[in-house]
């Protein structure tokens, strides 16, 4: 997966994401809905056969970076909930 910024100000943040997975786009998207300070999270499929998305982040407030890092660290401790349930189904 690579990732590159294309824009960024101090409220909002607009990256291309090659060669990743939808999933993970949806995902970001749906616990940046649920984070407090983010007044718009999506992405666009740019072309479904080059694997190229761009996604975009807007906050209420003028530090995108601190919204931004509540979002991954939410994703991430969401994914640690996840995979200790599903491994305890084992």
């Amino acid at each position: 997966m690579e990732i590159k910024v294309l824009e960024k100000t101090d409220s909002s943040i607009k990256f291309r994401v090659k060669g990743g997975s939808q999933s993970v786009l949806n995902l970001l998207k749906e616990e940046a809905d649920s984070v407090s300070g983010v007044s718009f999270a999506g992405f666009v499929i740019e072309h479904p056969l080059d694997k190229s998305s761009v996604f975009v982040i807007k906050t209420d407030e003028k530090d995108v970076e601190k919204v931004f890092k509540k979002v991954l660290e939410k994703t991430e401790e969401d994914l640690k909930t996840a995979k200790k349930q599903l491994l305890g189904l084992f």
